[in-house]
């Protein structure tokens, strides 16, 4: 993926498995997994030498993927395609980096196992939410057979990423504190849309709203875990979190202006968007000042490099 350029909105300051067991290396290893001598597994993702530095974009995403990839080796069939096909689709991984870049922001160790998990169990979590938007939506998703989008394929591949997404936060340390500040995401998430009204074309305050439940919880949620897992105080959280939420926001309502049919969930456009240029300005200036309080006890330089550069252009919201 090529990520556009900052352009000044976010200032910068600088083999299949099987049921045989068998030895590699003078290490045991059952139905594909590394175990110890007292036979309990080991992910041989999570095994691999512990990180010194801290990963760029791309390596991120690509040790994301490697564990998505692990998380969504059961997810085969019709059934289940919609949770494959939702979460590979997706392969920029924002939710994913915004948990790692909060964390490593103040964390001793950046990109750590936990805090690569975490951003995977968070992006498990965005398969998830796209795939409950979508089905309430009835958007058409070109290139997947028909009968893996149909309402019970949906509705099962969704809970299979929601349920994998709590459980790989549940191996955390702070796995109790994530699923605590997961559940709260995807509280806002189901009461926003099952209070959209997806027959109509939504007015600016709706949209303004649905936003607010759907990538501003998402974003807030990500950069709140991340800030969980850098033991960061409840202040200190609060300002992450509404850096997630205002450059989530932002990022949407740009990516919206910038499809042919506009911000709508019903695929029409808003009669006046305005408003939620307006929204989006006063969100990325709010982001803006917590990133500019977090500089004095965080190393948020690449958090805001990441935020700039990942975010649509849309002259008319500068």
């Amino acid at each position: 993926m090529q990520y556009a350029s900052n352009a000044g909105r976010f200032p910068v300051a600088v083999g299949p498995a099987d049921s045989s067991e068998r030895r590699r290396g003078g290490v045991a290893v059952r139905n594909g997994r590394r175990c110890s001598r007292d036979g309990r597994d080991h992910d041989p993702v999570e095994d691999r030498p512990p990180m010194t530095r801290e990963l760029s974009l791309t390596e991120r995403r690509d040790a994301i993927d490697d564990r998505l990839e692990a998380a969504l080796e059961t997810a085969r069939g019709d059934f289940l395609l919609p949770a494959r096909t939702t979460v590979v689709d997706r392969n920029d991984r924002w939710y994913g980096q915004l948990v790692a870049l909060v964390a490593n922001s103040a964390a001793d160790a950046p990109d750590s196992p936990s805090i690569l998990r975490a951003a995977t169990a968070m992006e498990l979590f965005r398969g998830y939410s796209l795939l409950r938007e979508r089905l309430l939506v009835r958007l058409d998703t070109p290139g997947t057979e028909a009968v893996a989008w149909e309402s019970n394929a949906a509705l099962l591949a969704a809970d299979y990423l929601q349920t994998a997404a709590y459980s790989t936060l549940g191996s955390l340390t702070d796995g109790r504190t994530c699923i605590e500040r997961l559940a709260t995401v995807s509280e806002r998430l189901v009461e926003t849309l099952a209070d959209a009204d997806f027959a109509s074309q939504p007015t600016p305050a709706a949209y303004r709203s649905f936003v607010d439940g759907t990538a501003g919880a998402l974003g807030a949620g990500a950069a709140g875990i991340g800030a969980t897992l850098a033991s960061v105080d409840e202040q200190q959280r609060g300002r992450f979190e509404t850096v997630g939420r205002g450059g989530s926001i932002e990022r949407r309502i740009r990516s919206d202006f910038a499809t042919d049919t506009g911000p709508s969930r019903s695929g029409h456009r808003v009669r006046d968007d305005r408003q939620l240029r307006r929204y989006a300005r006063a969100q990325r200036a709010a982001a803006t000042r917590a990133l500019r309080t977090l500089s004095s006890t965080a190393d948020v330089d690449p958090l805001r490099e990441f935020l700039g550069r990942t975010v649509p252009n849309d002259p008319e919201l500068r």
